[in-house]
């Protein structure tokens, strides 16, 4: 009987590699459409979650292949629900925005229709995947006995390796593997979603300019062109787009400026300014999950001293010192509950 944890770290790895690695763009765009688009982006992604988890089904045979198929499903439906509620929780923020009449704010603020709903949704959404996949082990395969033919592969795979050093590096390298890919790509999403406003530059949804009519998305509805409506500004129009496929919230012009871009405008791209900041980020929990897992946590106060005496002058700014202080909260949040849950399973799998 294979031991518990390591199954279920087994199974944590490839759901964070269907969510995390391998599902592309457009499957994000496409699973946040109607129709059609919609249901070819659930089912490719539900497809990849299977693919991921064919290993188990040849392991154990009908308890997993039931395993298998009982996971895509619910996993499809999961995400879908995510998305109805998180287009329904920022339509929400941006109606709220627009009947203040607040104005637009730079890229390093949480912006006029912030809401915490859709970074709230993209928990509840893991923590339902995480869910179902524990359940479903329990139901399916934490009393079935592996396949004859996947142990003897195993062992002649294995050879004359000693089964206990394998077994120790097998546990550590998928629980940092966990680590690694719910720190890197998981977490930027994550902190994305809380930080960044509704609006963003990505240029699917465009609502707008007294210049043009407004143009109604099928991604938002029949609500989202009555909220177009509702100008802040006559000379601008505005991107809307639900999820962290951009960093930055941009104003356009209706129409291009006469002559060449003056030379005097020096200021480095919004989206670079975001891939800087989200590799500081990066970087900052991996030293957190590092200091955590070596039992030297009171290091993590330094990284977090040095990060904020970065921006220290910036501070001054209100709004951008709610904005910095909410990302870095939820970045450290993550590395340090990611880690500890890994320091844990460690000390479970090495005991």
């Amino acid at each position: 009987m294979p031991e518990p944890i390591l199954v279920l770290a087994w199974l944590v790895l490839a759901h964070l590699a269907a969510d995390f690695l391998l599902q592309t763009d457009w499957i994000v765009r496409a699973k946040s459409g109607h129709g059609r688009r919609a249901a070819a982006g659930l089912l490719s992604h539900g497809a990849i979650v299977a693919a991921c988890l064919i290993p188990v089904a040849l392991a154990w045979g009908g308890p997993g292949w039931l395993f298998l198929l009982v996971t895509a499903v619910l996993h499809v439906g999961i995400d879908r629900s995510k998305v109805l509620l998180t287009r329904r929780a920022a339509l929400e923020a941006l109606t709220a925005a627009h009947a203040r009449h607040e104005a637009p704010q730079p890229v390093d603020h949480l912006g006029r229709a912030w809401t915490p709903w859709p970074a709230a949704l993209f928990l509840l959404d893991q923590l339902a995947h995480l869910g179902v996949l524990a359940i479903a082990w329990a139901a399916f395969l934490a009393s079935a006995a592996l396949q004859p033919g996947w142990v003897d592969a195993i062992d002649r795979l294995l050879g004359g390796w000693d089964r206990a050093v394998f077994h120790d590096v097998v546990s550590v390298g998928v629980v940092l593997a966990c680590l690694a890919i719910a720190n890197i790509p998981a977490a930027s999403i994550f902190v994305a979603i809380v930080v960044r406003p509704v609006e963003e530059s990505e240029g699917e949804t465009r609502w707008g300019s007294r210049a043009g009519p407004a143009v109604e998305p099928p991604s938002v509805g029949d609500t989202l062109a009555a909220v177009a409506t509702i100008e802040p500004e006559p000379s601008r129009r505005w991107s809307v787009k639900i999820g962290p496929l951009d960093a930055t919230v941009q104003s356009e012009p209706t129409t291009p400026a006469a002559g060449p871009v003056p030379p005097a405008i020096t200021a480095p791209p919004a989206t670079q300014t975001a891939r800087i900041g989200a590799t500081i980020g990066i970087l900052e929990r991996i030293l957190v999950v590092v200091f955590v897992l070596t039992g030297t946590e009171a290091a993590i106060g330094f990284v977090v001293a040095a990060k904020t005496l970065a921006r220290f002058r910036l501070l001054d700014d209100r709004d951008f010192a709610e904005y910095y202080l909410l990302g870095t909260l939820a970045s450290v949040a993550v590395a340090i509950v990611t880690a500890l849950i890994g320091r844990a399973a460690l000390g479970a799998l090495l005991a």
